[in-house]
């Protein structure tokens, strides 16, 4: 789980795209999807650059648009940076 970050509820993601950075690792968390079936899609890369701005490789993964979808791209995330970084902390 991302230390000291907190990822807001599914309503914050239905208006609002929640961006920042986690020991080195920038990312992105947004709704995506057909409105019928929305998604949560996080995306990471390595900073310092914004997402429009870098060309650094980009990962991208859907999660379900629900509480439990919000742990599970946290998680994700989490591994990200490791895999990034190799688990050096920043």
């Amino acid at each position: 789980m991302l230390e000291n970050i907190t990822l807001y509820s599914t309503l914050y993601y239905e208006r609002s795209i929640f961006k920042g950075s986690y020991r080195g690792m920038n990312f992105r968390i947004q709704k995506a999807g057909e409105e019928e079936h929305p998604v949560l899609e996080a995306v990471a890369w390595k900073g310092p650059l914004i997402y429009d701005k870098t060309e650094e490789e980009k990962f991208t993964r859907q999660f379900e648009f629900s509480d439990e979808g919000i742990q599970a791209a946290s998680r994700w995330l989490s591994e990200q940076q490791a895999l990034l970084f190799g688990d050096i902390q920043h």
